[in-house]
């Protein structure tokens, strides 16, 4: 009898831990379900509405199947939107509200296409957004801004055609690689206001370069305080638009500093490869193992923005390992107090555009010019090798820049050393 009312415990007992396993399966489904929604646009759903699903203490994965038409504020944290199947699209209907705006942590937007409003992406003071595998197009201003102390990665992603700015990082920290920004209707890609940039290597310095092309004034635009580092980019083809006020230049700087690490090709720009005015910038940085320290920039200038690189307004700048060739009137133009030092650098084959004009290297109203291990090659310039225009500017360790033919011959007479 005892055995029996035993058993009858134990079967009880199985039940009722089966029951709870149940229960707790179904519990386990049910979060499930409550961290990811899909949104079909075309039955009239939308992504604002989803954003409110679940608990908003969790994280949560919404899948877009389709277009939405609708401007969305990610508040919340740890927010993914993904598509459900290929094609899915936010289309922002009015131009003067940015099609996703975030202000939340952690966010991750992923294989979305973004069109329409004004800006397509905006993280504002948002912390870790990342835009991956997007495409950003046809907005009315910037295609991404991280703003107000924001910080994230865009990776793996398509900018294009946007109104102003491909990507704009404003008093943000932001790292951009493998990415297309082409043809944009300003930057490519601009720094601005204290701002923090990788371009073309990632946050375990890894290089993963992007191609930054076609835009209608500046490729990399670094002003008012904005550092970025800068690795293994094809800076091509910038400034197809002569609008007044657009520079036209592969990489401007403005009060600002940048080191270009290696691996950039800077060609084809309208305007100047590399133009610096009251900043600095370092060309071939060993300290990145891994990521070649060789920068070419070639075949950019015209008349009016002239030169491979020029430092202006008192900047400084380090090239070494660069071969800096074919570009319009000058290699390299250091001027109105600027300095350098020159290194193991090819500077060959610079273009003129009239009388006194092809140097190799010239310096203008007071610069400095400091000549450092391995020698260089100065040779095939159309003007002199080395050049000054004035007796305050002076050159040091001449022999280590490596002079040689250049058609109006290798030193200027006015270039004097310290």
């Amino acid at each position: 009898m005892k055995a029996r009312h035993s058993l009858a415990c134990t079967i009880a007992a199985l039940s009722l831990v089966a029951l709870h396993a149940r229960a707790d399966s179904d519990q386990d489904r049910e979060r499930d379900r409550d961290r990811t929604t899909t949104v079909d646009c075309a039955a009239g759903d939308t992504v604002a509405r989803a954003l409110r699903h679940g608990d908003e203490r969790k994280s949560l994965t919404i899948l877009i199947n389709g277009s939405c038409s609708e401007h969305v504020v990610i508040s919340r944290s740890d927010i993914k939107l993904a598509p459900a199947a290929p094609g899915a699209t936010i289309s922002g209907p009015d131009p003067t509200i940015d099609v996703i705006r975030v202000t939340g942590t952690r966010v991750t937007i992923d294989g979305i296409t973004v069109t329409g409003g004004r800006n397509g992406i905006t993280a504002d003071g948002a912390a870790g957004l990342i835009v991956q595998n997007a495409v950003l197009r046809g907005t009315g201003r910037n295609g991404i801004t991280y703003a107000h102390g924001a910080s994230g990665v865009v990776d793996n992603c398509t900018v294009l055609n946007n109104a102003r700015d491909g990507v704009a990082i404003e008093s943000a920290a932001a790292t951009v690689i493998n990415s297309q920004v082409n043809q944009n209707g300003r930057m490519g890609v601009g720094v601005f206001n204290g701002g923090s940039a990788r371009i073309g290597v990632d946050n375990f310095n890894v290089g993963a370069g992007n191609t930054i092309s076609a835009n209608a004034s500046n490729g990399i635009h670094i002003v008012f305080g904005s550092t970025a580092i800068i690795a293994m980019n094809q800076i091509t083809g910038n400034g197809t638009s002569d609008a007044p006020g657009n520079l036209r230049i592969g990489v401007n700087l403005a009060s600002a500093t940048a080191d270009f690490i290696g691996g950039n090709t800077i060609s084809g720009n309208a305007g100047t490869g590399v133009n610096l005015v009251r900043s600095s910038a370092n060309f071939g940085d060993a300290n990145f193992g891994g990521i070649t320290t060789v920068n070419t920039i070639t075949g950019n200038g015209n008349p009016v923005s002239q030169a491979g690189v020029v430092a202006f307004n008192g900047s400084s700048v380090t090239i070494r390992d660069a071969v800096i060739s074919n570009n319009v009137a000058f290699g390299v133009v250091l001027s109105f107090r600027s300095s350098a030092q020159i290194g193991n650098n090819a500077i060959q084959n610079n273009v003129a555009i009239g009388p006194g004009t092809g140097d190799g290297i010239r310096l203008v109203l007071g610069s400095g010019l400091f000549g450092t291990t391995p020698n260089g090659a100065v040779t095939g310039n159309a003007g002199f090798g080395l050049n000054c225009t004035d007796g305050e500017s002076s050159v040091i360790n001449i022999g280590l820049l490596g002079i040689g033919a250049n058609t109006l011959g290798g030193v200027g007479p006015t270039c004097t050393g310290f």
